[in-house]
């Protein structure tokens, strides 16, 4: 409110002395505008007395040049006169005034002009006898009475103008020492505040800064608390994560025992069904051994890469199954994170898949191709397909649909609201398409998130 008071006071300071400069200036010209007017009433007085005495002395001398001359300033008394009443628009008073002071000029004029008329025709006394003995000296004295009081009303005029703007002069520069002078006190209140407000943000900021410095201290303690507790945190996570990675290759390896000594009983079995039921659980069991065994986790310790993942347990189904077999197994994996629980399972799926594949397929040692691809489908939807070279479904789709492998993959895939679709492949054998909408792909950005 100060500053804004202040610069009112300014302004309107400023302004008075505008107004007052502009006073002077109309005060000027309304002085310039008065001599002007009365100039041109007292050079129309000259040319009245001028043309008197013209035109007396060509009646007494009865001289051509006195008649020239009185023709020539009569005429320019006309035009004076009219120049006169001109300059008097705006004063309705003076311009009547300067009006008569015409009409009693013509009037002489008149009464002159035939005086001269008469001189002329050589008719000398009447011209005098129409003048009268003082020769129209009574119509100048009262042309000069009426000219006197015409000057004399704008000198009054005049002073009234003068004494009005004078008086307002006083009154804004009494104005404007008022404004300057109440703008210096509010400057000097605001000089006041603002140094008492400087003072206090001095003392705040003081008063901050050693809060600050408190609060920089405490900071410094949680921190070095807080980092102590995030390494004992990590370590104690490393700690778990080596112990669920050992578990897993503990798993696998006693799994690996199980399916190893199930070859040993298969041996000592001499049924063919009992040998081929102890077969496919030895490899069932060989393939869930390899999902874990083969389990390396990302950085984030949970997730872990399709493309670095089933490659491996693929490569174990194979050795297991179809080593000493010309049966080509050709995987097109993409970079996808999954979960180590969902890898796991997709590794199982996979493997029921291939070695169902491997051993109904491709029956008496029968070479071909077993192709795998994992990849993104419509809409994101992770897909499984699978197609092998083999006879085909004509053969073997009864024994598939009514085989455990088959009833395991259909409840796996069920976890991720899958199902399986068996057809016949253009290029002959076999084409298994697995639909997994459920099978959540983590992102990069929610990997780096659950690492961190």
């Amino acid at each position: 409110m100060a500053i804004v008071l202040s610069l009112a006071m300014i302004i309107g300071s400023a302004g008075s002395t505008i107004i007052l400069a502009r006073s002077v200036n109309n005060q000027i010209d309304d002085i310039l505008a008065t001599y002007k007017v009365r100039e041109q009433a007292y050079g129309s007085l000259s040319l009245m007395t001028e043309a008197h005495n013209s035109q007396r002395g060509f009646i007494l001398t009865q001289s051509t040049l006195l008649l020239d001359h009185y023709r020539n300033v009569t005429a320019r008394l006309d035009e004076s006169l009219n120049t006169l009443t001109e300059m008097t628009k705006g004063n309705p008073r003076q311009q009547a005034t300067a009006t008569k002071i015409r009409d009693l000029s013509k009037a002489k004029q008149r009464k002159v002009d035939a005086a001269v008329a008469q001189a002329v025709a050589g008719m000398t006394a009447e011209a005098r006898e129409s003048l009268g003995p003082n020769f129209g000296v009574g119509q100048l004295d009262e042309i000069n009475k009426t000219v006197d009081g015409f000057l004399a009303e704008e000198d009054r005029r005049l002073i009234e103008r003068n004494i009005a703007v004078n008086q307002m002069r006083s009154w804004l520069t009494i104005a404007a020492l008022s404004s300057l002078g109440a703008a210096l006190i509010l400057a000097v209140i605001l000089a006041n505040r603002t140094r008492r407000y400087v003072r206090k943000l001095t003392e705040g900021q003081t008063l901050l800064l050693s809060e600050k410095t408190i609060l920089e201290s405490m900071v410094q303690s949680r921190t070095a608390e807080l980092e102590k507790a995030m390494l004992l945190a990590k370590r104690e996570r490393a700690r778990v994560e080596t112990l669920l990675q050992d578990s897993d290759h503990r798993i696998g390896n006693s799994l690996a025992t199980v399916s190893s000594l199930l070859g040993i009983q298969m041996r000592d079995v001499s049924s063919e069904e009992i040998r081929a039921a102890l077969g496919a659980a030895r490899d069932r069991i060989q393939t869930i051994s390899s999902a874990h065994r083969r389990l390396r986790l990302g950085k984030d310790h949970e997730t872990v890469r399709a493309d670095e993942y089933l490659p491996d347990v693929i490569a174990d189904i194979k050795q297991s199954t179809a080593h000493d077999r010309d049966i080509r197994i050709v995987a097109e994996l993409a970079p996808i994170n999954l979960s180590s629980r969902d890898a796991t399972t997709l590794g199982i799926i996979i493997g029921e898949l291939t070695m169902n594949a491997i051993k109904h397929a491709f029956p008496g040692n029968k070479p071909g191709e077993i192709r795998i691809d994992f990849l993104r489908g419509e809409g994101d939807v992770l897909r499984l397909e699978i197609a092998d070279t083999g006879v085909g479904m004509q053969k073997t789709a009864k024994k598939r649909s009514a085989g455990l492998g088959s009833l395991i993959v259909n409840q796996l895939c069920q976890q991720f609201d899958g199902s399986v679709v068996y057809s016949a492949n253009p290029g002959g054998g076999t084409f298994v398409k697995v639909a997994l909408p459920g099978l959540m792909e983590i992102r990069s950005e929610e990997a780096t998130e659950k690492h961190e």
